[in-house]
């Protein structure tokens, strides 16, 4: 089901995790401090990843070395380009990342169905003062870390009645409040329903109709 590259990554990155400890240094000038704050570890983390798995030998490429940070996905690993999303989070206090923009993915799988089929790395990790730890790493298709919520057919991010971007299952509790999708075709009739009805009937199929 997941690309063998990114398998081959996670099982690397989990076989070393006890020496995945670090930290992050900031300088301007002559002055450089090390830092306590969370803001950004993310993309850090991210920008970790590609390197240390450069140095590994493994076939990645980052399709960002020259454009938009925010483009996507995060890498092509393997021959093949397979499309891989590295997400983070604080260990101590659960999955709150976006893992897309909401209308953005459904216009994008709408026009690169390959796109659902994207793996996920997930880091979790621990910052203590300055001390960064990698505490678990995850591989997992979106459908695997998605679920249902109380409001749509789909747990989204919802302010004031507007839908901003999908968010994550509590995959790794072991009493979730809603269980996460068990198929692919699944997750999509969760995107599809959540569509129709924070759309309207008359709005429906407007990215999902070719799915």
């Amino acid at each position: 089901m997941y690309h063998t590259e990114s398998l081959k990554i996670k099982e690397s990155l989990i076989k070393s995790i006890d020496e995945l400890v670090g930290g992050t240094v900031f300088k301007i000038g002559s002055i450089s401090i090390d830092v306590e704050g969370k803001d950004g570890l993310g993309g850090l983390i991210e920008e970790w990843l590609g390197k240390w798995a450069e140095n590994q030998k493994f076939i990645i490429n980052n399709p960002k070395k020259n454009g938009s940070s925010q483009e996507f996905p995060d890498y092509y690993v393997g021959t093949d380009n397979h499309l891989l999303e590295v997400k983070t989070f604080d260990s101590t206090a659960g999955a709150n990342f976006d893992l897309a923009n909401f209308e953005s993915y459904c216009e994008s799988i709408s026009n690169t169905p390959s796109r659902v089929d994207s793996d996920y790395l997930i880091f979790s990790y621990k910052l203590d003062g300055t001390e960064l730890s990698i505490k678990n790493v995850w591989l997992k298709k979106i459908w695997e870390i998605t679920c249902p919520s109380e409001r749509w057919p789909l747990k989204t991010q919802t302010k004031r009645d507007v839908i901003y971007n999908i968010r994550p299952a509590s995959w790794f509790s072991n009493k979730p409040r809603f269980k996460t999708f068990k198929t692919k075709e699944e997750f999509i009739n969760a995107l599809f329903e959540t569509e129709k009805q924070y759309r309207g009937d008359s709005h429906k199929n407007t990215y999902l109709s070719n799915l």
